[in-house]
């Protein structure tokens, strides 16, 4: 029994840590994700402010595409002070934020499409980013473009999504000049790792308290187990003592327990059980003696009567009779 309490319970424990395990994990990332994503578009929309929207404007209306073909985009970098200028701005964003990639887009009224603009990539060493006037289009999907879109009007977020530069959360935030019309939006990404990095520490420290406090409850468990067991183990060893006709063993001390329980309770009904068979059994042995006794006198009442009531025996006694006349006889003479 033990061990079905053990197995038992440590099933279920193991069931409940499960459990605890995933969901403690799951609403640490969850909870660091959101939070980062907050962070972000906060800093996104302070990166915004921060920008010359002149330079932005003068940018996007004088500065023409830079084809190169040894970029996987089929575009390169504007030498161009004006593109040097705007990416400038946003290394700085970078050095606030660290970890952090920033770049500018806007929408050409030409034809209604989103471009990438300056990039803190450029300032990098190695170059990194989306080069000048790369379609938004061939970068990202289009959900990723319905928020870039939106973000050209208010601070968006945008949640986990993978491009071909990596994996990313991002901010758009719109840049506006001084008569408050949106030129354009900041974008600001930030690699997926430090979520990573929160759920490997959560597991660093969360699955050896776990693990440690596993192990501690099973030992419990046996514990309890063990003592719960014992006082049934005694029982049992009392019930063939009774059994082999022990009835006045003291059941009660055998289980005794500070406070009254199923067990103290059990071991009261075996007493009262193992006493109530003690009355019986000597009850009934003295029936059987009163039995026997009367048994052995209707066997000699019997035995007498059959031989009393013998021909032979009545011959006997007739003799008998002549026999004591016949002496009383002689005695008289």
């Amino acid at each position: 029994m033990r061990w079905k309490l053990l197995f038992m319970f440590g099933g279920v424990f193991t069931l409940i840590f499960a459990f605890v395990a995933i969901w403690i994990l799951q609403f640490t990332t969850s909870q660091a994700n959101d939070r980062l994503v907050s962070q972000l578009a906060a800093s996104t929309e302070g990166a915004a402010k921060t920008l010359d929207p002149q330079l932005f404007s003068e940018l996007i209306s004088t500065v023409d595409k830079v084809l190169d073909p040894t970029d996987k985009s089929g575009y390169g970098y504007p030498t161009s002070p004006l593109y040097k200028d705007s990416s400038q701005e946003l290394l700085h964003i970078n050095q606030m934020v660290t970890e952090s990639l920033s770049y500018s887009y806007f929408k050409d009224p030409r034809d209604e499409k989103l471009y990438f603009a300056a990039s803190s990539g450029f300032l990098l060493t190695p170059q990194f980013g989306v080069r000048y006037r790369v379609p938004v289009a061939d970068i990202v999907d289009a959900f990723t473009l319905s928020l870039m879109e939106k973000g050209l009007e208010a601070t968006t977020a945008q949640p986990e999504y993978t491009d071909f530069y990596g994996s990313w959360i991002s901010s758009y935030s719109p840049v506006r000049d001084a008569n408050g019309k949106s030129i354009g939006a900041v974008g600001l990404d930030y690699p997926v790792a430090y979520v990573d990095e929160v759920r490997s520490e959560v597991q660093k420290n969360l699955y050896p308290i776990l693990g440690v406090s596993y192990i501690i409850l099973i030992l419990l468990v046996l514990a309890i187990s063990t003592r719960l067991v014992r006082p049934l183990k005694r029982l049992t060893e009392a019930t063939a003592r009774v059994a082999d006709g022990e009835y006045n063993l003291n059941v009660r001390n055998l289980v005794s327990t500070r406070f009254p329980d199923e067990m103290s309770l059990l071991a009261n009904s075996f007493a009262q059980m193992a006493a109530k068979v003690d009355v019986r059994e000597k009850t009934l042995t003295q029936e059987v003696q009163r039995l026997k006794v009367e048994i052995d006198h209707a066997r000699r009442v019997d035995a007498v009567r059959e031989i009393t009531e013998s021909d032979s025996f009545a011959e006997l006694a007739l003799k008998a009779a002549e026999m004591r006349k016949r002496m009383r006889g002689d005695d008289a003479s």
